[in-house]
């Protein structure tokens, strides 16, 4: 049992304003046969923003809903609130795009899972002069990104028109996680003195060498990787997995293990004779699509069978795909075309809200500028969705998302039980007995509300379940219990 004291020390302090054998498959598997109109029965595609975006490639929400986007060619870091993207960049980066449909310039963003106290935001992009790509950091001051602090060594991940990676993540213990393209040359991503054609693993804030990583002093995590677009972390295992480009022949889903060999340049896909030096991928695609954009959908507005399952995008046929995993993550069991789309997918997420979020174009070019989400109509209104968005929640924050009428008045509450029966209000099915309420917040600006707080690094907190339920106080008067949810601490 939690002492009450430890259940305290995480508790929102103030309100925010309103703001989810491995399958070497014995032939490769292809889609390329598959056509859909649109999503599954159920879903609905919203498009949030059209236009606006100059070639954003990639998106990270911060625990207040805010969705962060880059802006390859430009340099420009742009936020999505309340459904509207902004007039004002958040941030602008001198880079070098290399032009219309190459791979470089501002490639990736990651939210540090302590973003609600020291307001750290990490990008990866190729300087100016076009010779190398860099890691750095921004901190919000006043909602703008400032002191741009570059933390990699200089030419540490030389850069080229392509194959530059730029995918990151953080990881459930908070450190991060950095994808690197091979640059052009395979020999690179087996070299492990170097950092290209790698997948980086750094403590924050100052990329500094983790203790525990595969190889003694080094920030290579894995290699041999060729050119990579998405990183995600498995929901439940707290495993790295990961989208690549094959050269002719096969992209593969990767699932990461530490210290991992990925075969490139001596393999690509699947081997035509095993060797144990190298690590299969989970499946493979042929003829290649392009994998880009990769999530795990851990929310609670989809029907049940889509929790933990791998999505993933891809540039050539701007599909949206499906891969459900064994419930150890090991294997691939299933396979689907969950939506196809005109043009090219660059990127899908997890956001706060319960849904999944998708990046895309039709236009052409390394770049989107279109921004949807994946909405499903068995969702209760009022509903809630509880996240940690940067994937650690001790050490780091939680989310509430309330989906409610605009104007409605939201209360929350919390314990560390819930009923095996639901017992009925006048407002509805009460699963949570409310041992603590949480602070009221509004909904002013849009239908969805977020409420944050820090979570303390506790270790009587780790992997501990707490439940959630809400009640909505409606502009008419009417007031309503959300759904119940159960959200596991992770860290």
């Amino acid at each position: 049992m939690l002492p009450t004291h430890a259940l305290y020390r995480w508790l929102p302090r103030t309100s925010a304003a309103a703001l989810l054998t491995p399958l070497a498959l014995l032939l490769p598997l292809t889609l390329a046969g598959l056509r859909a109109q649109g999503p599954p029965p159920g879903f609905t595609y919203q498009t949030v923003v059209q236009g606006g975006l100059a070639n954003a490639t990639a998106m990270a929400f911060a625990p207040d809903g805010r969705l962060f986007l880059t802006e390859r060619i430009t340099g420009n870091i742009r936020v999505i609130q309340d459904g509207a993207l902004q007039a004002a960049p958040w941030a602008t980066i001198a880079v070098n795009s290399g032009g219309s449909s190459a791979e470089q310039g501002l490639l990736g963003i990651a939210i540090d899972p302590d973003f609600l106290n020291n307001r750290y935001v990490y990008v990866y992009f190729t300087a100016a002069s076009g010779n190398e790509n860099r890691i750095a950091r921004l901190q919000e001051q006043n909602g703008a990104g400032t002191n741009l602090t570059v933390l990699s060594p200089a030419g540490a991940i030389p850069s080229l028109l392509y194959h530059n990676g730029g995918p990151l993540l953080f990881g459930r213990d908070g450190t991060l996680f950095v994808a690197t393209g091979d640059g052009l040359g395979g020999g690179n991503a087996q070299d492990i003195a170097q950092w290209r054609g790698k997948i980086l693993r750094f403590d924050v804030p100052n990329l500094t060498v983790p203790a525990n990583n595969p190889f003694p002093g080094s920030a290579v995590y894995s290699y041999g990787h060729r050119n990579q677009f998405g990183l995600a972390l498995h929901p439940v295992t707290g495993e790295l997995f990961q989208t690549e480009n094959g050269g002719a022949l096969m992209d593969e889903i990767n699932r990461i293990v530490p210290g991992g060999n990925y075969g490139w340049p001596s393999v690509e896909g699947l081997e035509a004779v095993p060797n144990p030096a190298f690590v299969d991928p989970l499946s493979v695609y042929q003829p290649t699509p392009a994998l880009t954009g990769c999530t795990f959908y851990s929310g609670e507005n989809y029907p049940a069978n889509y929790r933990n399952v791998f999505f993933f995008t891809d540039w050539n046929q701007g599909r949206v795909r499906a891969a459900t995993l064994d419930a150890a993550a090991q294997n691939v069991v299933s396979q689907t075309l969950f939506d196809d789309h005109v043009g090219s997918g660059y990127a899908v997420t997890m956001g706060p809200d319960g849904n999944l979020w998708y990046l895309t174009n039709d236009n052409g070019g390394y770049g989107a500028d279109e921004v949807g989400r994946y909405v499903h109509a068995n969702e209760p209104i009022p509903s809630l969705n509880v996240s940690a968005v940067s994937n650690r929640s001790v050490g780091g924050s939680m989310t509430v998302c309330v989906h409610a009428s605009q104007g409605s008045i939201v209360g929350t509450f919390l314990s560390l039980s819930r009923s095996t029966l639901p017992f009925a209000t006048p407002w509805g099915n009460a699963w949570i007995l409310p041992d603590v309420g949480l602070p009221v917040f509004g909904l002013w600006n849009s239908d969805r509300g977020y409420l944050t707080w820090s979570v303390g690094f506790d270790p009587i907190l780790l992997d501990l379940p707490v439940h959630m339920q809400a009640i909505e106080l409606a502009p008419s008067g009417v007031m309503t219990l959300t759904n119940p949810t159960t959200f596991v601490l992770r860290g």
